[in-house]
Order: structure tokens, then C-alpha cells, then sequence
């Protein structure tokens, strides 16, 4: 027999838990002393053990209670809806996790970036979907991404969005200094994402190297159909030609400076 104090620390309850539980006929002690002190055996240990699972698992005290007085109960089937419950809230979880690291990606971004994206057009996003919708897909397919995706996403995703605000200046001369502000943070993006790949070679490039790979990476990404289609869509038609023009102005500009420098330290 085990005393209350020691089952609450057994089991990791409180004291009042156990007292509402004799309360309402959910699990009373199996036994008091003299002294007034309650006492619990092995079994009664075992079914709070039981009960507590429950409890996480969602269900509400009186469904614990029918379904430990039940004479028909399979718990074995109950055990599997419950690990399906579970297994539904992690996926949710995780996957609200995985949301709300965007958001603080997001949130870290340049000033510069984030006004930028002020010019979506969220409807072209959306469509006739409800934000509420829209957020629960999301939600989904962020649960499917392991830790090691989660990762590279903390370096893509800045990529990304500054990449999405160069489109949002579509119809603005691509050699105005907010657009080439956007490119250059575009840019910084790449080269960590560079970096954070080369972290373990010897091999150091120069700024024009990382100025032409910078303009053959955004040239590969946009000849992709898929992606240019997401881009059109978030930005509007012929954002990712937009997007290559700007790039290849900032990526002419750096090489040219580049070569400039180079020239005089000789």
C-alpha cells in the first residue's frame, strides 16, 4: 500500500487530482488508516496510471469513468483509437510548429523585404480559399518535414521570400535602388546558404564567382515550370522574368565592381 503523497509523486498527480477523482467516483483510495490517511494498492495505482493516459489523450473524466465501469469495453480497441487520436494531435502539432517557425523566419526578415511583400496580392494566393483552410493544408504538409527539413528551411525559406519580393516590384524599372536593395538581400540569403554548404571545404570563392553562381542559381530555380508558375502566382504574370532581369543587373554591377578592384591592386 502506497500513501496518497507517494502516489501523487508515483504518478504525478496532485493531491487535489486525486481528492476531485474520489469526488466523482472516478478512483477512490483503497483503503484508509486510522489516522485518517488514504492508501492505494498496486491495482489502484495501475488504474490511475490508466486514467492519467486517458486524460492526455483528451478525454473527459466522465468518459474515463464509463469506460473503467464498462463490461464490454475492448481495450485494446480503445488503446488503437487513442493512439490514432494521438497520432492526429502530433501530426497537428508538429505541424503547427513547423508554421509558426516561418512566421518567425518571417519576422526576421530586412525591413526592406517584408514592405515588399506588402504588395502581395493575397486573393491570387488564396483563391476561393478561406484563410482558415488555407492554414490547415499548410499545417498538413508542414507535418510531413523531418527535423533535417525544418533546418534547411531556416535557410532556404529567407531565400525565398526575398526572392518573392524582388516579383512584388513587377512594372517598377528593375535599376531602382528599392528593387536592387531586394536583390542584394536576395543575395545575402544565397551566399549563407552557400556558406552553410561549403562550411567544411578549403575552397574560397571570390565576389565574382558568388556573383555569376548567384545569377545561374535564381536562372536554374525560374527555369523550373513549377516554381515559375508559383512565382506568377504570388507575384503575377512574368514576375520570374522580372526577377532574372533584376538579378542579372545586380550580378553585372557586382562583377564589374569586382574586376574594378582587382584591377587596382595590381
Amino acid at each position: 500500500m502506497k500513501k496518497l503523497s507517494e502516489v501523487c509523486k508515483i504518478v504525478g498527480v496532485t493531491r487535489r487530482t486525486l481528492q476531485e477523482y474520489d469526488k466523482i467516483g472516478l478512483l477512490k483510495p483503497t483503503s484508509k488508516t486510522e489516522s485518517g490517511y488514504w492508501l492505494y494498492d498496486d491495482t489502484a495505482i495501475q488504474t490511475l496510471i490508466l486514467i492519467q493516459i486517458f486524460v492526455e489523450g483528451g478525454y473527459e473524466r466522465k468518459a474515463i469513468k464509463s469506460l473503467l465501469e464498462s463490461h464490454t469495453l475492448d481495450m485494446i480497441e480503445e488503446f488503437d483509437h487513442l493512439i490514432g487520436t494521438l497520432e492526429e494531435k502530433r501530426k497537428r502539432i508538429d505541424g503547427m510548429i513547423n508554421t509558426i517557425r516561418t512566421l518567425k523566419i518571417t519576422a526576421k526578415l530586412p525591413e526592406s523585404t517584408l514592405r515588399a511583400m506588402g504588395n502581395l496580392d493575397v486573393t491570387r494566393i488564396y483563391k476561393d480559399k478561406s484563410f482558415s483552410s488555407y492554414l490547415e493544408d499548410s499545417i498538413v504538409h508542414s507535418a510531413e518535414y523531418s527535423e533535417a527539413d525544418n533546418e534547411e528551411a531556416e535557410l532556404y525559406m529567407p531565400f525565398w521570400y526575398n526572392l518573392i519580393a524582388i516579383g512584388c516590384f513587377l512594372g517598377t524599372p528593375v535599376d531602382t535602388k528599392k528593387v536592387q536593395i531586394t536583390v542584394e538581400q536576395a543575395y545575402k540569403s544565397m551566399m549563407e546558404m552557400v556558406m552553410a554548404d561549403e562550411e567544411d571545404s578549403d575552397e574560397e570563392l571570390t565576389d565574382e564567382e558568388l556573383a555569376e553562381a548567384f545569377l545561374e542559381g535564381i536562372q536554374d530555380m525560374v527555369s523550373d515550370p513549377e516554381l515559375q508558375q508559383m512565382v506568377d502566382l504570388q507575384c503575377g504574370d512574368g514576375a520570374t522574368e522580372y526577377i532574372v532581369r533584376a538579378v542579372q543587373l545586380f550580378s553585372s554591377k557586382k562583377i564589374t565592381d569586382s574586376k574594378a578592384r582587382q584591377k587596382g591592386d595590381e
